[in-house]
């Protein structure tokens, strides 16, 4: 039989935050990584020599030099550093939103059962009871007094 299922943290430390925040530098590098060999190749296409790069993330972040000899200083730090760090950020502070409001739950606006139960018939009877208690006996437009 399987054990049930607690609300208890999985880690020592009370939450995954660090496990999330791990995997969010890995994503944001391999994002930026990716970027930066695009468009350091796309720059390359349209100033440069034209020719594309073989995909080699680590040259692109660290030696862009070495994939594009051709690029001035300039072009290269724009291309392969300037551009895709902005994508990067934009892409972080896209999926912090998106996290965050799924971690918030959902919140469509419209009433749950909980909201609407003091509206309900048998909550108003109770209401009524409980302000006036001489009303116990008599009888309503909404049926015999519980």
């Amino acid at each position: 039989m399987p054990s049930p299922r607690t609300s208890a943290p999985s880690t020592t430390t009370g939450s995954d935050a660090l496990l999330y925040l791990l995997f969010g530098i890995l994503g944001a590098a391999m994002a930026f990584g990716s970027l930066a060999w695009l468009t350091g190749n796309l720059t390359n296409t349209f100033v440069g020599s034209g020719t594309w790069a073989p995909f080699r993330v680590t040259d692109a972040l660290l030696h862009p030099e070495v994939l594009w000899p051709t690029l001035s200083t300039s072009m290269l730090m724009v291309g392969a550093r300037v551009v895709p760090g902005l994508f990067t950020v934009a892409l972080v502070v896209t999926a912090a939103v998106l996290w965050m409001r799924w971690r918030a739950g959902s919140k469509s606006g419209l009433a749950r059962k909980a909201d609407l139960a003091p509206l309900l018939d048998k909550e108003i009877v109770a209401k009524a009871k409980s302000l006036r208690p001489s009303l116990g006996g008599r009888e309503s437009k909404r049926g015999p007094a519980r």
